[in-house]
């Protein structure tokens, strides 16, 4: 397990506690689950905040889930430069 993403992964939650719903990591990747209302504010922190400095989209994608009662799901590839690291929310 990668502990500086699993640090930064608390460091988010713990600045943006209304925003972030789940953070965690799931095979050595960061992934963080936030409200479709607290995206903006969440994605602007991450690209804002000297810790993070997500500044790159990578890529946006869908997700269908058939199973469940809220199908899709939006996620946001991002990658900072400045720490080499990449996460999804």
């Amino acid at each position: 397990m990668n502990q500086a993403l699993k640090e930064l992964g608390d460091y988010i939650s713990a600045s943006q506690p209304n925003e972030v719903v789940d953070a965690g990591l799931v095979s050595d990747e960061l992934i963080v689950t936030t409200r479709p209302s607290g995206l903006l504010r969440l994605l602007t922190f991450l690209r804002d905040d000297s810790n993070c400095q997500y500044k790159v989209l990578v890529d946006i994608c869908g997700v269908d889930f058939p199973e469940r009662e809220q199908r899709f799901e939006v996620v946001y590839n991002l990658l900072s430069l400045n720490q080499n690291q990449r996460m999804k929310v």
